[in-house]
């Protein structure tokens, strides 16, 4: 029962996660976007239709993922994004990326590289998941693992409240990915608001503004209030951040 309602506020809060990012993108019919992780293009092209541009590039570690976005139209390559990415150096006004820096093990490099695609003076809206939320808080109290951090691809371990717990790491993923598994990528490393501002600072990019979603247990416009309010123990984070010229 407990896990069903945590369900039902995950989605809630996720779907808002998901305007929030959009809200941070700037319309600019000639701006070219990188879409860093972009899965099987289905955020993708909400972001393109945002900013107004013709299209979209998209870069993604799966084979599967990247082919499902081709399939929609956007120009997508498969890349390690663990490695220097295939792209030139100051060719994009926007980097996008939403829910992926948590899946990376060098974070050092995912961000050296944002800065050096980004044009002088280029932005990038930058979501993941938040360690500080009151749902990790409560739950590391108790003892469990934290609900954010996967830990193997095996099974969901730790938390017995999760409502993947036992399962495969992320199942859902194929059903939100046009049916392929990206559990070759589990979270490694669940960063906080205040962190996930200051590592893009350190890289000589400006913070500009910060939005959150789902403040546990509540949800609807109390979640949305309180979130606004304490965006440092809400649920899902995101960051827009400038290269400083």
């Amino acid at each position: 029962m407990l896990a069903q309602f945590y369900q039902k506020i995950w989605s809630e809060a996720y779907s808002k996660n998901t305007q929030n990012v959009i809200s941070l993108l700037e319309k600019n019919s000639d701006a070219r976007v990188l879409d860093v992780g972009c899965g099987d293009g289905q955020h993708t092209l909400l972001f393109q239709k945002k900013v107004g541009c013709k299209k979209t590039i998209g870069i993604d570690g799966l084979a599967g993922r990247v082919k499902a976005a081709n399939r929609r139209g956007i120009e997508a390559i498969v890349c390690d994004l663990e490695k220097k990415w295939p792209l030139k150096s100051g060719s994009f006004d926007v980097v996008i990326s939403n829910q992926v820096i948590e899946h990376l093990s060098d974070i050092d490099h995912f961000i050296e590289e944002i800065y050096r695609v980004l044009k002088p003076g280029g932005y990038c809206v930058i979501s993941t998941e938040n360690l500080s939320s009151w749902h990790n808080i409560f739950a590391l109290i108790l003892g469990f693992q934290d609900f954010s951090h996967h830990l193997i691809r095996k099974a969901h371990v730790g938390n017995p409240l999760s409502p993947h717990f036992g399962q495969k790491t992320v199942t859902w993923s194929a059903k939100d990915n046009s049916g392929v598994d990206d559990t070759a990528f589990p979270h490694l490393k669940i960063l906080t608001y205040k962190s996930l501002i200051r590592i893009f600072e350190v890289y000589n990019l400006k913070f500009e503004k910060g939005l959150a979603s789902g403040y546990y247990p509540l949800f609807g416009i109390f979640s949305s209030l309180l979130c606004r309010i304490d965006p440092f123990h809400s649920h899902f984070i995101v960051v827009k951040m400038r290269k400083i010229v």
